[in-house]
């Protein structure tokens, strides 16, 4: 009988988190008819696709283990709440469209690895606001897209955070890639995954910070 160490199964429980990310991102790549809306109309298309409209969205996100790229906390996971806006098309770049976007997400849990208490596994809750969101959109089929956005903000915790020289005010930014997929006249579902950076910027006497990749979902509702 074998028997796996904790990093083992970590290292295991990250390749299939990252196997689940790819899978989402490649079947709004290659989109099968089940994933196609059927029946859909010019004025539905035209605000599914252009976005002339503004957008609110609901939003759960889970990550289940952290990386070591920029932050230096291992062993970390956390999940999320969220509410947000989504803007018009406001801006254009090199022919781009690209919609402005907020949102506010309270953290309903996060565990990370205390390097003051031996890498103990601590928990704290908190909340983040990211009022710098940018976003572009390429059209897959008639009802499906790939939005990327890049967030940038700041974040509450409970505590001194992710050591006891640390800060309670973090600041994060988030690379984010999602699938959407149109539903009826004014609805959007959307999966995708997330790059997602947290730490003090320097601002504490320690700043551990913590990368995590997130498995997201997302409810959008298109405001006539």
């Amino acid at each position: 009988m074998f028997s796996f160490s904790n990093d083992s199964m970590n290292v295991i429980k990250s390749l299939c988190f990252i196997l689940l990310s790819v899978f989402v991102l490649l079947v709004g790549l290659f989109p099968v008819k089940i994933f196609a809306q059927e029946v859909i109309s010019n004025k539905t298309l035209h605000k599914n696709l252009v976005l002339s409209t503004p957008v609110l969205f609901l939003e759960y996100s889970n990550s289940p283990t952290s990386y070591i790229l920029l932050g230096k906390t291992p062993h970390s996971s956390s999940q999320r709440a969220g509410v947000g806006f989504i803007s018009p098309y406001l801006l254009q770049i090199f022919g781009t469209n690209f919609n402005l976007s907020a949102r506010f997400h309270p953290i309903l849990g996060y565990t990370y690895s205390k390097r003051d208490e031996g890498g103990k596994l601590n928990n704290v809750r908190g909340w983040s606001l990211d009022p710098f969101g940018i976003s572009s959109t390429v059209c897959l089929n008639k009802s499906v897209r790939l939005r990327n956005t890049i967030y940038g903000g700041l974040s509450q915790m409970s505590s001194t955070f992710p050591t006891d020289k640390g800060r309670k005010l973090n600041f994060n930014f988030e690379l984010q890639s999602t699938i959407e997929q149109a539903i009826g006249r004014n609805y959007i579902i959307s999966f995708g995954g997330a790059f997602h950076h947290i730490s003090n910027a320097q601002t504490g006497k320690q700043n551990p910070g913590i990368d995590s990749i997130y498995l997201l979902f997302r409810l959008s509702y298109l405001v006539d």
